[in-house]
């Protein structure tokens, strides 16, 4: 790389500098690291690099991802607000929501029936085990939880009231005397 002269060199970082003022503005108004290259004359490498570099450039983009996301969330509330004014596709923006604020538009986690059900058989399994290895007598659910569960499975249609064990699916394998 050639040496430049101080001249050059300060014509250079002012140019940068712009630049980076630039991809900051862009990524407000954009929020694609493409779109704000694109728009600051930049490669992505180089907005790798200022983000290695420049501590102020990476809370500047931060801020500027933080301004697009709540400019988001003001298109949302548009248009709930004003529901025959609406344009475009509420389910891309909520995708846009979802990836730009997860922690206030992101679906949580919730446990699922079926995750439910397997709970509870493989705590069943695990209390017939314990019960086995201590022995002490192996009993059944009280009769309001096995009414409760049966209720369940008889609303949701997965396994037929009567049939089967609506516990672990394999029916009581105890034997009776």
């Amino acid at each position: 790389m050639a040496r430049v002269g101080p001249a050059e060199f300060k014509r250079r970082t002012e140019a940068s500098r712009k630049k980076r003022a630039v991809f900051v503005d862009a990524m407000g108004e954009w929020g694609t690291v493409k779109k704000a290259c694109e728009l600051a004359g930049v490669s992505r490498q180089t907005y790798i690099w200022w983000r290695q570099v420049d501590p102020d450039f990476v809370q500047s983009v931060d801020l500027a991802r933080q301004v697009f996301a709540e400019a988001l969330e003001e298109i949302a509330l548009e248009r709930v607000k004003n529901p025959d004014k609406n344009r475009g596709s509420d389910v891309l923006l909520l995708g846009l929501l979802n990836a730009n604020m997860p922690s206030k538009f992101r679906p949580q986690t919730a446990m699922s029936e079926d995750s439910a059900k397997e709970l509870i058989t493989e705590w069943r399994k695990a209390s017939r085990e314990v019960s086995r290895d201590k022995g002490v007598a192996e009993q059944d659910l009280p009769q309001n939880l096995q009414e409760t569960l049966a209720e369940i499975l008889e609303k949701r249609k997965d396994v037929p009231v009567g049939k089967e064990d609506p516990g672990d699916g394999q029916g009581d394998d105890r034997v009776e005397a």
